[in-house]
């Protein structure tokens, strides 16, 4: 028995401190990539790490250049599947990420659980990586999972 393609879809909310001079331009968040945990075997955790290129869910910053942004998740914390079956979800200490050059290879590893403050680029451009853990129990009801 096994679980394809359990996905997961992540709501990210932003709170944004702006410098004066800046008030009132927008702030774009454009989801990349959803963290994937791809085929999940029943009892076996299945862990995707935030530098994953594939797995590994990305989302990008745009804005005023160098503007200070706390991001702040909002993280389910299961999946749910076929018939109301439910897969447990972790995200660690080190799970998330970012990027002020948009590169998946420079980041710097943060708590999602935690609000973390970034600035923007020197092009307003940044990038929120994140990856995390499905844990399915040993009698996981196999199917598409999300969140």
């Amino acid at each position: 028995m096994f679980a394809r393609s359990a996905r997961v879809a992540l709501c990210v909310a932003l709170t944004v401190a702006l410098p004066l001079a800046a008030q009132g331009r927008p702030l774009g968040v454009q989801g990349v990539r959803p963290l994937t945990f791809g085929t999940v075997l029943p009892g076996v955790p299945q862990a995707v790490l935030r530098t994953d290129p594939v797995s590994g869910g990305q989302f990008d910053l745009t804005g005023e250049k160098l503007t200070q942004v706390e991001l702040r998740f909002v993280l389910p914390a299961l999946m749910t599947g076929p018939a109301g079956a439910v897969m447990p979800l972790d995200f660690g200490g080190s799970d998330a990420g970012y990027s002020d050059t948009q590169t998946i290879g420079n980041q710097v590893g943060f708590d999602p659980q935690q609000p973390f403050l970034v600035r923007l680029g020197r092009t307003g451009r940044g990038s929120v990586f994140l990856g995390g853990t499905a844990n399915p129990s040993g009698n996981q009801r196999p199917g598409a999972y999300t969140a």
